[in-house]
């Protein structure tokens, strides 16, 4: 009798190996389902026309839903984000002793929270089918299972909805124009649509893990001064002598940083708009890069997007108090005005102030995440290539962000201390909000 049982006990350990080998294999080659997600939602954001500071809070909720949904079938690894965001608490969980799908948990989390903050969601939806049959094939006689985790995911996706609806975006959208100070220090429209500033109220939304959005303040902006030889009236020669002698390599970099989401164009009367990555989305496919170099399992490539796009958002937000505090003049007024009335930069200046520089801010900040999630290694970036430009490559993380920010320079758009400042408080926000989140369980 005791013989019988031990092979019956041998064969179920077998088995339960075997079964454990075919689950991680599962997840371990579901990270294409997550890119998938992540590329679809830059799709969607590049159609849909969302400002830079704007579209780092879709990616950043559509992740935290995902992570959310699928961290439960991960316990011994991962650990929940209840308590680790600001007023994140008590997301649902899964029903004890039930068997769930984590890609699909995942991915209806992501299509749940699509739906809700995008206009033209319905572009995922052939995806999303996709997806699920996929997912079907490995479950053909139990439809249960198919059915508990779409709707834990929706359950989730509801919950991180409910949760975001109080961020302060919906209010901001009710508020008044915004009447910017005037003074020949202060930020003015600037050429070729001369439109009113953009998202100055997106400094008031509730951050997700740093304390507050004057957390991480710059060094004052240089004082403003008209006086020739002054430093002011120096670093805007600076940037207008730059823009003068730009090599091929400094054209070729400023362009491949442009990152403009809305690229406006002026052919006599007429004006037509143009669609491009934004900056956080650029961010979002080096962290693609990452999870394809380190060839990461499905919750691992999650967690990637999560990080960045929580990091992208909070850094935004600090960017933007500073930017709609110190309200600093941009390049072109400057050097129109006191240097040379015909310039314009080699860049169409977006419509906001310029001290600091966001591009700068969320590149630095997103470099540090990715650094301490990957480590260094250098990385060959095709991101731009879809809009005609050529490939660049990067010795490491750090190196992308401070090329991104001399970007600026070369551009003609930022001041020297505007994307110094945004670099190095960018990298303080990142490290922050590495060192706050404990997304993985300590590994003894």
């Amino acid at each position: 009798m005791k013989k019988v049982q031990l092979i019956l006990i041998f064969f179920v350990n077998v088995y339960t190996m075997f079964a454990q080998e075919q689950s991680s294999a599962l997840y371990q080659n579901a990270s294409f389902m997550i890119h998938d997600w992540n590329d679809m939602i830059t799709n969607i954001i590049m159609d849909d026309g969302f400002s830079p500071a704007v579209i780092s809070k879709h990616y950043a909720y559509a992740n935290i839903a995902a992570y959310t949904a699928a961290q439960p079938g991960f316990s011994e690894r991962y650990q929940p984000l209840t308590g680790q965001l600001n007023f994140f608490s008590n997301p649902p969980i899964p029903k004890e002793g039930q068997k769930y799908d984590w890609r699909l948990t995942a991915i209806q989390a992501y299509k749940f929270v699509v739906y809700k903050v995008l206009y033209r969601s319905n572009y995922s939806d052939s995806m999303y089918k996709s997806h699920l049959e996929i997912i079907k094939k490995d479950y053909p006689d139990d439809k249960d299972i198919i059915e508990r985790s779409i709707a834990f995911g929706d359950e989730v996706g509801a919950y991180v909805a409910k949760w975001f609806k109080d961020d302060g975006h919906i209010k901001n959208q009710g508020r008044p124009r915004y009447n910017f100070p005037r003074g020949k220090d202060k930020w003015l429209p600037t050429p070729p649509q001369f439109a009113d500033p953009l998202d100055p109220y997106f400094k008031t939304m509730r951050p997700l893990v740093v304390d507050s959005v004057t957390q991480f303040r710059p060094i004052p902006p240089v004082e403003y001064s008209e006086i020739p030889n002054s430093p002011f009236y120096d670093q805007a020669m600076q940037v207008y002598i730059s823009s003068k002698n730009l090599t091929d390599d400094q054209r070729q970099i400023a362009g491949f940083w442009d990152c403009n989401p809305i690229k406006a164009w002026h052919q006599g009367h007429f004006v037509f708009n143009t669609r491009q990555i934004s900056p956080g989305g650029h961010w979002m496919a080096l962290a693609k890069i990452g999870c394809e170099k380190k060839s990461t399992d499905m919750m691992q490539s999650i967690e990637a997007y999560t990080l960045v796009g929580i990091c992208l958002y909070d850094a935004f937000l600090c960017c933007w108090n500073e930017k709609f505090t110190s309200h600093t003049i941009r390049p072109i007024t400057y050097i129109n005005k006191l240097i040379d009335s015909t310039w314009e930069p080699y860049l169409q200046t977006p419509p906001f102030p310029e001290y600091t520089s966001g591009h700068s801010t969320i590149s630095s900040a997103s470099a540090e995440i990715l650094t301490r999630l990957f480590g260094e290694f250098a990385y060959a970036d095709s991101t731009e290539v879809r809009f005609g430009l050529p490939i660049r490559s990067f010795s490491h993380y750090h190196e992308a962000a401070q090329e991104a920010s001399m970007s600026r320079i070369y551009g003609g758009i930022h001041f020297l201390r505007a994307c110094n400042e945004g670099n190095r408080v960018g990298r303080l926000i990142g490290a922050h909000v590495w060192d706050k989140l404990n997304l993985r369980k300590p590994q003894h």
